[in-house]
């Protein structure tokens, strides 16, 4: 792991924006290979959206729907922390760089 996301600072000021304006009380964190160093230019983004309750579904939706329609060249791909297993939630705290913290983002 590299402690880097592996994107261009316009793509996460678009991240950042969609995460701000629908999930501004959670902490964010990317995991996969756009932190292991291992992304092609085609590679998804993979963020956990952490959290001890489960994301309400329309705010799921609505992420969903805002990066699906934003103009990121990648699709992002979106865990509910509070409904992954006990070893894939630790999997993802020590292979994760946080993007966004419980109230801003992380420069």
């Amino acid at each position: 792991m590299t402690g880097q996301i592996d994107i261009t600072p316009e793509e996460r000021a678009i991240v950042l924006r969609i995460l701000n304006e629908i999930v501004p009380d959670r902490e964010v964190r990317v995991f996969g290979s756009r932190v292991t160093g291992k992304a092609k230019s085609f590679s998804d983004l993979d963020l956990a959206i952490m959290g001890d309750e489960p994301l309400p579904l329309e705010t799921r939706a609505r992420l969903e729907d805002a990066f699906s329609e934003s103009e990121l060249p990648w699709k992002v791909d979106i865990l509910d922390q509070a409904l992954a297993d006990i070893l894939f939630n630790e999997n993802v705290m020590l292979s994760s760089v946080q993007i966004k913290n419980l109230k801003r983002d992380i420069a």
